[in-house]
């Protein structure tokens, strides 16, 4: 099965640091055939964003996506028109820390996919719970919202150039340790409300999962269906480690 590996840049990493851990992790896993065994994509920080699509021109072994976007005018990220001109491949909208920190609404992710998706861009919606949800009852009801809501307006010609990212609030600062059982019941509330809000889709959209679990734990999920594709950051793992997770799991 195609596997999705997905790794994101926090804001500490210079331009030129994301640009040498970019080609360790192509270096790396070369070895993969793209669209067929593995896809690696990355996702960029708005202020480096232009230097790093220059730097990659070639994108067989790599896709380049932004980490946030605006259809509205909004200072701390790019247009989907600017996306374009630099020559990301796409960009993701929903991220746990514009969505709850910097309080992006749930109407105004929506809306940024929709336009993004007109453009012809590949793109995903991340969606997640914070500890006080998980612990509360309440993260299945949140986490259904955010997807009813975030693809309501998706056209259906985007079929396959949209996914799902499961990273909740609480996996950036570790306060909360779900058991396996509320993971999965968490994974199968997103492909629940997935189908439910896309009825159409001739195609069951790919899940990405952001939570840190072991390579064994990843490739077991990967074998049974259960996920498409993982989530890590920067801050949580190195990009050699990373390469070392992918060559892992295959």
């Amino acid at each position: 099965m195609l596997k999705f590996y997905c790794y994101s840049f926090t804001a500490d990493k210079t331009t030129p640091q994301i640009i040498a851990d970019i080609n360790t992790l192509c270096e790396r896993t070369a070895q993969f055939e793209r669209e067929e065994e593995i896809m690696l994509f990355v996702f960029i920080p708005a202020v480096s964003l232009e230097a790093v699509c220059a730097a990659f021109p070639d994108r067989k072994l790599v896709k380049i996506s932004s980490q946030s976007f605006s259809a509205k005018p909004v200072t701390d990220a790019l247009s989907p028109e600017k996306l374009k001109a630099v020559g990301a491949d796409m960009a993701i909208a929903g991220l746990a820390d514009r969505r709850y920190l910097l309080g992006e609404a749930d109407s105004d992710i929506r809306d940024n996919l929709e336009v993004i998706l007109n453009l012809g861009f590949k793109s995903m919606l991340c969606v997640g719970e914070t500890v006080e949800a998980a612990g509360n009852g309440t993260a299945k009801e949140i986490i259904t919202k955010q997807i009813k809501t975030g693809f309501s307006k998706i056209p259906y010609e985007a079929h396959y150039r949209i996914g799902t990212v499961y990273r909740p609030l609480w996996d950036f600062d570790g306060s909360f340790s779900p058991d396996e059982s509320y993971t999965l019941g968490m994974i199968e509330t997103i492909k629940a409300a997935v189908k439910e809000t896309l009825p159409g889709f001739p195609i069951e959209m790919p899940l990405f999962f952001g939570g840190m679990l072991s390579a064994e734990k990843l490739k077991e999920y990967f074998d049974n269906g259960v996920i498409d594709g993982v989530f890590w950051d920067s801050k949580a793992i190195s990009a050699e480690d990373f390469a070392d997770l992918i060559n892992t799991i295959g």
